[in-house]
Protein backbone atom coordinates (compact mmCIF):
# COMPACT_ATOMS: atom_id res chain seq x y z
CA UNK A 1 0.00 0.00 0.00
CA UNK A 2 2.86 2.09 1.17
CA UNK A 3 4.68 1.58 -2.29
CA UNK A 4 1.18 2.02 -4.17
CA UNK A 5 0.65 5.55 -2.44
CA UNK A 6 4.47 6.27 -3.30
CA UNK A 7 3.82 5.79 -6.90
CA UNK A 8 1.22 8.07 -6.87
CA UNK A 9 2.57 10.54 -5.70
CA UNK A 10 5.99 10.18 -8.01
CA UNK A 11 2.96 10.28 -11.21
CA UNK A 12 1.25 13.37 -10.22
CA UNK A 13 3.98 15.12 -9.43
CA UNK A 14 5.85 14.19 -12.67
CA UNK A 15 4.18 17.42 -14.84
CA UNK A 16 5.79 19.82 -12.66
CA UNK A 17 9.22 18.30 -13.21
CA UNK A 18 9.21 17.24 -16.39
CA UNK A 19 11.26 18.98 -18.83
CA UNK A 20 9.73 21.43 -21.25
CA UNK A 21 11.46 21.16 -25.15
CA UNK A 22 13.77 24.22 -25.97
CA UNK A 23 12.98 26.27 -28.59
CA UNK A 24 14.83 28.35 -31.89
CA UNK A 25 13.09 31.59 -29.64
CA UNK A 26 15.28 30.32 -26.44
CA UNK A 27 18.31 30.20 -28.35
CA UNK A 28 17.85 33.48 -29.62
CA UNK A 29 17.14 34.63 -26.03
CA UNK A 30 19.73 33.44 -24.41
CA UNK A 31 22.60 34.28 -26.88
CA UNK A 32 21.16 38.03 -26.81
CA UNK A 33 21.40 37.41 -22.98
CA UNK A 34 24.95 36.24 -22.61
CA UNK A 35 26.00 39.45 -25.35
CA UNK A 36 24.68 41.43 -22.84
CA UNK A 37 26.27 40.05 -20.22
CA UNK A 38 29.73 39.46 -21.99
CA UNK A 39 31.80 40.24 -24.69
CA UNK A 40 35.42 38.81 -23.83
CA UNK A 41 38.62 40.97 -25.43
CA UNK A 42 41.03 38.12 -26.59
CA UNK A 43 43.82 40.41 -26.40
CA UNK A 44 43.61 41.77 -22.75
CA UNK A 45 41.40 38.46 -21.87
CA UNK A 46 39.12 40.43 -19.81
CA UNK A 47 35.33 41.04 -20.39
CA UNK A 48 34.43 44.76 -22.10
CA UNK A 49 31.08 44.54 -21.35
CA UNK A 50 29.62 45.08 -17.63
CA UNK A 51 27.62 42.06 -16.58
CA UNK A 52 24.60 43.35 -15.85
CA UNK A 53 21.21 43.34 -18.10
CA UNK A 54 20.77 46.68 -19.71
CA UNK A 55 20.71 46.23 -23.30
CA UNK A 56 24.11 48.52 -23.58
CA UNK A 57 24.96 45.21 -26.00
CA UNK A 58 22.45 47.39 -28.57
CA UNK A 59 21.78 50.62 -26.91
CA UNK A 60 25.48 51.84 -26.05
CA UNK A 61 27.26 49.56 -28.54
CA UNK A 62 29.78 52.46 -30.97
CA UNK A 63 28.17 54.91 -28.54
CA UNK A 64 24.62 54.55 -29.28
CA UNK A 65 24.53 55.09 -33.35
CA UNK A 66 23.96 51.65 -34.26
CA UNK A 67 20.57 51.15 -32.07
CA UNK A 68 18.47 50.23 -35.70
CA UNK A 69 20.92 48.13 -37.01
CA UNK A 70 20.70 46.32 -33.78
CA UNK A 71 24.29 47.83 -32.23
CA UNK A 72 27.10 45.29 -31.91
CA UNK A 73 27.49 43.27 -35.10
CA UNK A 74 27.48 39.50 -32.94
CA UNK A 75 24.01 40.27 -32.38
CA UNK A 76 23.17 39.16 -36.22
CA UNK A 77 25.62 36.21 -35.94
CA UNK A 78 23.17 34.04 -36.66
CA UNK A 79 19.61 34.15 -37.37
CA UNK A 80 17.58 33.18 -33.79
CA UNK A 81 19.80 36.08 -31.81
CA UNK A 82 19.37 38.68 -35.14
CA UNK A 83 15.21 38.00 -34.85
CA UNK A 84 15.50 38.81 -31.32
CA UNK A 85 17.59 41.71 -31.55
CA UNK A 86 15.37 43.05 -34.43
CA UNK A 87 12.21 42.41 -32.52
CA UNK A 88 13.36 44.70 -29.49
CA UNK A 89 14.35 46.92 -31.58
CA UNK A 90 11.07 47.29 -33.11
CA UNK A 91 9.42 47.66 -29.45
CA UNK A 92 11.92 50.54 -28.40
CA UNK A 93 11.11 52.11 -31.77
CA UNK A 94 7.54 51.90 -31.52
CA UNK A 95 7.67 53.06 -27.95
CA UNK A 96 9.75 55.83 -28.63
CA UNK A 97 7.44 57.14 -31.34
CA UNK A 98 4.35 56.86 -29.26
CA UNK A 99 5.64 59.29 -26.46
CA UNK A 100 7.48 61.76 -28.87
CA UNK A 101 3.73 61.76 -30.69
CA UNK A 102 2.46 62.57 -27.09
CA UNK A 103 4.26 65.77 -27.03
CA UNK A 104 4.65 65.49 -23.46
CA UNK A 105 8.46 64.45 -23.16
CA UNK A 106 12.15 65.85 -24.46
CA UNK A 107 13.71 62.88 -27.04
CA UNK A 108 15.83 61.94 -24.09
CA UNK A 109 12.63 61.28 -22.31
CA UNK A 110 11.15 59.30 -24.86
CA UNK A 111 14.98 57.21 -25.48
CA UNK A 112 15.10 56.53 -20.98
CA UNK A 113 11.50 55.56 -21.13
CA UNK A 114 11.66 53.53 -24.02
CA UNK A 115 14.69 51.53 -23.37
CA UNK A 116 13.93 50.87 -19.85
CA UNK A 117 10.38 49.50 -20.98
CA UNK A 118 12.14 47.69 -23.60
CA UNK A 119 14.49 45.97 -21.31
CA UNK A 120 11.40 45.14 -19.14
CA UNK A 121 9.99 42.98 -21.97
CA UNK A 122 13.28 41.50 -22.99
CA UNK A 123 13.47 40.38 -19.17
CA UNK A 124 10.09 38.95 -19.61
CA UNK A 125 11.55 36.86 -22.28
CA UNK A 126 14.70 36.00 -20.40
CA UNK A 127 12.67 34.22 -17.13
CA UNK A 128 11.00 32.00 -19.66
CA UNK A 129 14.15 31.09 -21.80
CA UNK A 130 15.71 30.85 -18.55
CA UNK A 131 13.28 27.98 -17.36
CA UNK A 132 13.08 25.78 -20.32
CA UNK A 133 16.86 25.85 -20.52
CA UNK A 134 17.82 24.43 -16.96
CA UNK A 135 14.03 23.29 -15.62
CA UNK A 136 14.64 25.66 -12.79
CA UNK A 137 12.57 29.12 -12.21
CA UNK A 138 14.37 32.27 -12.55
CA UNK A 139 16.73 33.57 -9.66
CA UNK A 140 14.25 35.43 -7.43
CA UNK A 141 17.63 37.04 -5.68
CA UNK A 142 20.52 39.09 -7.12
CA UNK A 143 24.00 39.46 -6.59
CA UNK A 144 26.09 42.67 -6.88
CA UNK A 145 29.32 41.05 -7.63
CA UNK A 146 31.07 41.35 -11.03
CA UNK A 147 30.78 37.74 -13.33
CA UNK A 148 33.37 35.59 -14.15
CA UNK A 149 35.25 33.53 -17.02
CA UNK A 150 33.75 30.42 -14.94
CA UNK A 151 30.18 31.68 -15.82
CA UNK A 152 31.16 32.58 -19.32
CA UNK A 153 32.84 28.95 -19.39
CA UNK A 154 29.03 27.44 -18.29
CA UNK A 155 27.54 29.49 -21.42
CA UNK A 156 29.72 28.02 -23.85
CA UNK A 157 29.48 24.72 -22.51
CA UNK A 158 25.93 25.46 -23.28
CA UNK A 159 26.59 25.72 -27.17
CA UNK A 160 26.04 21.81 -26.97
CA UNK A 161 22.15 23.39 -27.59
CA UNK A 162 22.43 25.02 -30.77
CA UNK A 163 21.16 23.19 -33.84
CA UNK A 164 23.00 23.41 -36.75
CA UNK A 165 19.55 23.91 -39.10
CA UNK A 166 16.25 24.99 -38.49
CA UNK A 167 13.61 24.99 -40.58
CA UNK A 168 11.54 28.09 -42.14
CA UNK A 169 8.84 28.37 -44.86
CA UNK A 170 10.19 30.43 -47.77
CA UNK A 171 7.90 30.44 -51.28
CA UNK A 172 5.73 27.84 -49.89
CA UNK A 173 7.74 25.08 -49.01
CA UNK A 174 9.69 24.15 -45.94
CA UNK A 175 13.46 24.48 -46.16
CA UNK A 176 16.31 24.00 -44.17
CA UNK A 177 18.31 27.10 -42.61
CA UNK A 178 22.06 26.44 -41.69
CA UNK A 179 22.67 28.57 -38.61
CA UNK A 180 26.09 28.85 -39.14
CA UNK A 181 25.82 30.46 -42.86
CA UNK A 182 26.80 34.07 -42.27
CA UNK A 183 24.47 35.47 -45.89
CA UNK A 184 21.71 33.71 -44.08
CA UNK A 185 22.73 35.64 -40.21
CA UNK A 186 20.42 38.58 -40.92
CA UNK A 187 17.26 35.96 -41.68
CA UNK A 188 14.12 37.49 -39.25
CA UNK A 189 12.50 34.02 -38.61
CA UNK A 190 8.82 34.28 -38.10
CA UNK A 191 7.08 33.31 -34.67
CA UNK A 192 6.02 30.26 -35.96
CA UNK A 193 9.71 29.54 -36.73
CA UNK A 194 10.99 30.49 -33.40
CA UNK A 195 8.25 28.43 -31.74
CA UNK A 196 9.82 25.21 -33.34
CA UNK A 197 11.82 22.67 -30.98
CA UNK A 198 15.74 22.22 -31.30
CA UNK A 199 17.55 18.80 -30.22
CA UNK A 200 17.89 18.37 -26.29
CA UNK A 201 21.42 18.77 -24.83
CA UNK A 202 23.49 15.35 -26.17
CA UNK A 203 27.13 16.04 -25.23
CA UNK A 204 27.96 17.09 -28.64
CA UNK A 205 28.38 20.26 -31.22
CA UNK A 206 26.60 19.77 -34.42
CA UNK A 207 28.74 19.17 -37.04
CA UNK A 208 27.71 22.66 -38.87
CA UNK A 209 30.18 24.27 -35.61
CA UNK A 210 33.00 22.57 -36.51
CA UNK A 211 34.05 24.19 -39.63
CA UNK A 212 32.36 28.06 -39.56
CA UNK A 213 33.31 29.71 -42.65
CA UNK A 214 33.80 33.49 -41.67
CA UNK A 215 34.24 35.93 -44.44
CA UNK A 216 37.40 37.30 -45.03
CA UNK A 217 40.45 38.52 -47.35
CA UNK A 218 41.89 37.12 -49.65
CA UNK A 219 40.59 33.59 -48.34
CA UNK A 220 37.72 32.77 -45.74
CA UNK A 221 38.68 31.70 -42.29
CA UNK A 222 37.06 28.07 -40.79
CA UNK A 223 36.85 27.88 -37.10
CA UNK A 224 35.87 25.26 -34.99
CA UNK A 225 33.51 26.77 -32.12
CA UNK A 226 34.13 23.78 -29.73
CA UNK A 227 37.92 23.73 -30.20
CA UNK A 228 37.49 27.69 -29.21
CA UNK A 229 35.48 27.02 -26.50
CA UNK A 230 37.55 24.00 -25.31
CA UNK A 231 40.59 26.59 -25.39
CA UNK A 232 39.00 29.15 -23.39
CA UNK A 233 37.71 26.73 -20.69
CA UNK A 234 41.09 25.40 -20.20
CA UNK A 235 42.51 28.53 -19.94
CA UNK A 236 39.99 30.70 -17.68
CA UNK A 237 38.36 28.81 -15.82
CA UNK A 238 38.27 25.81 -13.30
CA UNK A 239 36.34 23.49 -15.68
CA UNK A 240 36.97 20.64 -18.80
CA UNK A 241 34.78 21.30 -21.96
CA UNK A 242 34.78 17.29 -22.59
CA UNK A 243 33.60 16.53 -18.94
CA UNK A 244 31.20 19.77 -18.98
CA UNK A 245 29.54 18.11 -22.39
CA UNK A 246 29.69 14.48 -20.61
CA UNK A 247 27.35 15.89 -17.72
CA UNK A 248 24.72 17.72 -20.14
CA UNK A 249 24.91 14.18 -22.29
CA UNK A 250 23.78 12.44 -19.05
CA UNK A 251 21.46 15.30 -17.99
CA UNK A 252 19.86 14.96 -21.76
CA UNK A 253 19.12 11.36 -21.62
CA UNK A 254 17.06 11.82 -17.84
CA UNK A 255 13.22 12.00 -19.64
CA UNK A 256 11.72 14.09 -16.78
CA UNK A 257 13.17 14.88 -13.57
CA UNK A 258 16.18 17.15 -12.71
CA UNK A 259 17.47 20.67 -13.85
CA UNK A 260 20.80 21.53 -15.43
CA UNK A 261 21.38 24.23 -12.34
CA UNK A 262 21.38 21.23 -9.52
CA UNK A 263 22.33 18.15 -11.75
CA UNK A 264 25.71 19.69 -12.96
CA UNK A 265 28.71 20.59 -11.35
CA UNK A 266 28.92 23.50 -13.00
CA UNK A 267 25.50 24.63 -12.94
CA UNK A 268 25.02 26.80 -10.13
CA UNK A 269 27.37 29.14 -12.02
CA UNK A 270 24.50 30.09 -14.61
CA UNK A 271 22.23 30.79 -11.69
CA UNK A 272 24.39 32.90 -10.36
CA UNK A 273 25.27 34.73 -13.82
CA UNK A 274 21.49 35.52 -14.44
CA UNK A 275 21.43 36.63 -10.53
CA UNK A 276 24.09 39.15 -11.13
CA UNK A 277 22.63 40.55 -14.78
CA UNK A 278 19.50 41.02 -12.75
CA UNK A 279 21.26 43.72 -10.23
CA UNK A 280 20.36 47.34 -10.37
CA UNK A 281 23.87 48.88 -9.79
CA UNK A 282 26.92 47.93 -11.47
CA UNK A 283 29.89 45.82 -10.01
CA UNK A 284 31.58 49.27 -9.42
CA UNK A 285 28.38 50.69 -7.45
CA UNK A 286 27.03 52.93 -9.84
CA UNK A 287 23.45 52.74 -10.63
CA UNK A 288 21.98 50.47 -12.98
CA UNK A 289 18.97 53.10 -13.89
CA UNK A 290 17.98 50.70 -17.28
CA UNK A 291 16.60 48.24 -14.63
CA UNK A 292 13.52 49.12 -13.30
CA UNK A 293 12.68 45.60 -11.72
CA UNK A 294 12.93 46.09 -7.83
CA UNK A 295 14.52 43.34 -6.24
CA UNK A 296 17.30 43.57 -3.68
CA UNK A 297 21.02 43.10 -4.93
CA UNK A 298 23.34 41.80 -2.07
Amino acid sequence: MKLISALLILLFSIPAFAKKPIRVVDIGVMGLASHDLFQWNSETRENDENGRFDLSTIFDYANGTRINQGGNPKNASNAAVYSITQNLVSFYVGKKTTLLMSRQVTEEQAHIIARQKTLEFFMGMVKESYQRFTNKRFPNYALSLSVNDNEQGVMRALHDILPGTINVNRNLTQEQLTVTDFSLAMTQLSPTEMLQTVKFFDGEYDEEYLHVVIPSFPEPTIINLKEIDHTFIAEQTDYNLDNMLRELHFYGRLPLFGNLVDFTSFGYHLENLFAKGMCNKYADGSPNTWNTIAIDCY
